[in-house]
C-alpha cells in the first residue's frame, strides 16, 4: 500500500487512515477495551451505570464555557453539559448509593492534546465514602484497567516519561510541593511573586490574571515535569470552593488529582 501521512487528509478521510495505518486502527481497539474495563471494574464494585441528560437548563460541575443549542418544540435554549456532576449527585439523593456515567461532554473552548471541545468522560459518585476511599478505589481501578488494556503496568516514553504504576502511589501535599519547587506559600500567595515565576518560565497568561489562576499555572509547571504516579492532595479552599474542608486543617480541602506522565488524569473530592 502507499503511505498516507498527510495530517490534513488523514483527519478528513479517517476511514482511509484506519485502513492504511495499523497503529491508528489498533488505538480504537484499545480505546474500546479501556472503557469496557472501566465499566466492568465499577460494576464489580457495586456501582450502577445511569446515563444522564446532555441537554440542560443549567450547566454545572466545572468552570467551563458551554455550547448553546435551541429546541424548536419548546422554543427554548439549552446548554450541552460540561460535566456529569449535578445529575449524578441528584441520583445519590434519589437513593442510588454508587452511580457512574461514561459519555460525552462539551466545553466551548480552545483545544489541545489534553482538552477537546467534545470528549468522552467518566464520573462516579459514592455515598458514605470520602476522598481516602476514592483514592483507594481509583488506584485499584487504573491498575486493573491498564493491565486489561495494555497488559502491563510499566510504560516507556509516555510524554517523554517512564511510568511504573506497580507501586503504592504516594500522596503529595499541594502546599509542600509548591513551597519546595518555587518557594510559594499557597496560604499567603503573592501575585507579584507568581507573575515573576511565570514570566521566567515563559508562561504568558491572557486576560484577567488573579492570584488563584496564577497559582494554578505555577502548579501546572510542576505537574508537566512530573512522571508520577502520585496523588496531589489538599488544595487550598480558595481554589477548590466546592470541595469539603478538611476538619484537621480548614485551610485545605479533601480533594485529589492523580498525576501521571505530566498530566492530571482525574479530579476527585469528598
Amino acid at each position: 500500500h502507499e503511505e498516507f501521512n498527510d495530517k490534513e487528509q488523514r483527519l478528513r478521510r479517517r476511514y482511509i487512515d484506519l485502513n492504511v495505518n495499523q497503529e491508528v486502527h489498533d488505538r480504537f481497539v484499545r480505546r474500546s477495551k479501556f472503557w469496557e474495563a472501566t465499566r466492568q471494574f465499577l460494576l464489580k464494585e457495586g456501582f450502577i451505570e445511569i446515563n444522564t441528560p446532555i441537554l440542560e437548563h443549567t450547566t454545572g460541575g466545572a468552570d467551563a464555557n458551554p455550547f448553546v443549542t435551541h429546541m424548536d418544540a419548546l422554543d427554548q435554549d439549552f446548554y450541552l453539559r460540561i460535566s456529569h456532576e449535578l445529575p449524578l449527585k441528584r441520583l445519590i439523593g434519589g437513593g442510588y448509593e454508587k452511580v457512574f456515567d461514561i459519555g460525552p461532554r462539551f466545553r466551548n473552548e480552545n483545544y489541545s492534546d489534553e482538552h477537546l471541545p467534545e470528549h468522552i468522560a467518566f464520573e462516579s459518585y459514592g455515598a458514605y465514602q470520602d476522598y481516602n476511599d476514592g483514592m483507594a478505589l481509583y488506584e485499584r481501578m487504573m491498575k486493573e484497567v491498564a493491565l486489561t488494556t495494555w497488559g502491563t503496568l510499566k510504560f516507556k516514553d509516555v510524554n517523554g516519561f517512564e511510568v511504573d504504576l506497580d507501586c503504592e502511589w504516594p500522596r503529595v501535599e499541594y502546599s509542600e510541593i509548591m513551597m519546595k519547587e518555587y518557594g510559594v506559600d499557597v496560604f499567603k500567595p503573592d501575585l507579584d511573586q507568581l507573575k515573576d515565576i511565570l514570566k521566567k518560565e515563559g508562561v504568558d497568561l491572557d486576560g484577567d490574571i488573579n492570584v488563584n489562576r496564577a497559582m494554578d499555572s505555577v502548579w501546572k509547571l510542576i505537574r508537566k515535569r512530573s512522571a508520577g504516579p502520585f496523588w496531589m492532595i489538599h488544595e487550598p479552599k480558595e481554589i477548590s470552593p466546592l470541595a469539603k474542608q478538611d476538619p484537621e486543617d480548614e485551610r485545605v480541602t479533601q480533594r485529589f488529582h492523580p498525576v501521571i506522565a505530566g498530566t492530571e488524569m482525574g479530579n476527585g473530592y469528598s
